[in-house]
């Protein structure tokens, strides 16, 4: 009998489901394992992963310090035995640390906005001004848009960063892009340009789907695949959605590299199963 993959995630929801769709239509078993249910032994890694083909991450529940450092334990030790691992640890480490990605891009000169985290308000206040009074402040860790607030004036920022630093939280000051009301997400897989849309945010100046934008097909403009590819290669991700905005001055700025990326919006948009190339390519099917 052919190893299963494994699909770890926190549920059973729609792009778990496509995936376990695309694995069956491919003769190729899969589990779908949450999180919450792995577990190591004195050998390392859960005896479920040592029976695996490899492992396709779907989610990265919340948790603990010390349950989500154990899930991360658990994938890093079964990437060290050699089992597939999509995306690789470092990647989904690196990638849903926003700071993290953006000073690796930014260190190695991609362009990103002009970014400043702290952890005092006072700080902050003063990256408020740096930055040109026209910020956005992002939560660490999250996805969809949600928990992003953009500023403009000074008594704003000041509440916003007092109320963050009394909750303990990092603060991660970001200067607010001037782009068209749309942004553009550029899906790739293992080195290419696999798909991209458009989304377009109407009054709100987030463009997330989740977050009401409309999504529309897109194809890349050649910079902004090459920036897509360079990022995703930078972090490590096999697979990523990488976000990026054009300012008024025709100018590419690359604000996100997911290492989890959804698809259902893409889907929808353009049509292309994406769930059917994930699979293939952890198959080892040719595109």
């Amino acid at each position: 009998m052919n190893q299963p993959w494994i699909i770890a995630a926190s549920n059973r929801g729609w792009h778990v489901r496509d995936l376990e769709r695309a694995f069956a239509a491919r003769g190729a078993p899969c589990i779908v394992a949450p999180f919450a249910s792995l577990l190591g032994d004195h050998q390392g890694t859960d005896p479920l992963l040592r029976r695996a083909a490899g492992v396709m991450v779907r989610t990265i529940p919340g948790g603990t310090l010390e349950q989500v450092v154990l899930r991360m334990d658990l994938l890093h030790l079964a990437a060290e035995s050699g089992l597939r691992v999509m995306n690789s640890p470092r990647a989904l480490e690196g990638c849903v640390d926003k700071f993290l990605t953006t000073a690796r891009l930014g260190r190695a000169g991609l362009p990103v906005p002009p970014t400043l985290c702290c952890q005092t308000s006072a700080q902050a206040m003063e990256a408020f001004d740096g930055l040109g009074g026209d910020i956005v402040f992002k939560p660490l860790f999250g996805s969809e848009g949600r928990g992003m607030v953009r500023v403009t004036d000074r008594e704003s920022a000041w509440r916003v960063a007092t109320t963050l630093e009394r909750l303990g939280a990092a603060l991660y000051l970001q200067a607010f892009v001037r782009h068209p009301g749309w942004d553009l997400r550029v899906f790739t897989l293992a080195g290419r340009v696999l798909t991209a849309m458009t989304r377009h945010g109407g009054q709100d100046w987030r463009t997330n789907v989740a977050q009401g934008a409309i999504a529309r097909p897109a194809t890349p403009a050649a910079e902004a695949a090459s920036l897509a590819l360079e990022a995703a290669s930078l972090m490590g991700a096999t697979m990523a959605g990488v976000d990026l905005l054009i300012d008024g001055q025709g100018k590419w700025w690359i604000i996100e590299v997911n290492a989890v990326p959804g698809w259902r919006g893409l889907t929808e948009a353009t049509g292309l199963d994406v769930a059917a190339a994930l699979v293939d390519h952890a198959l080892g099917n040719k595109p």
